[in-house]
């Protein structure tokens, strides 16, 4: 599947979730966080859309999507971050 592709899905995952995908540019990598009870996912828009799209699968690695219906390649991504162990730093504001 196409990077494009792959972010349009990601984008219509975040969406049944009612988690806002912002993209903004900047020096920083992305990542899941909880701004004033509102669940959003920050992508740095100048990083090519492959790293956009690892970012998105980290994030939703941090989530619980277990009975959603998802598409096997962002599965495989999502599943592929969770293996790594690596995650973004979740940042709350209240």
């Amino acid at each position: 599947m196409k990077p494009a592709k792959v972010f349009q899905e990601f984008e219509k995952l975040a969406e049944d979730l009612g988690i806002r995908i912002i993209q903004e540019k900047g020096n920083f990598q992305g990542g899941y966080c909880l701004l004033e009870k509102e669940d959003i996912i920050v992508v740095n828009k100048l990083k090519p859309l492959e790293q956009r799209n690892k970012a998105l699968a980290a994030a939703f690695s941090r989530l619980e999507i277990t009975g959603l219906f998802l598409k096997p390649v962002i599965r495989d991504l999502i599943e592929a971050e969770q293996g790594e162990g690596k995650f973004q730093s979740e940042i709350s504001v209240d």
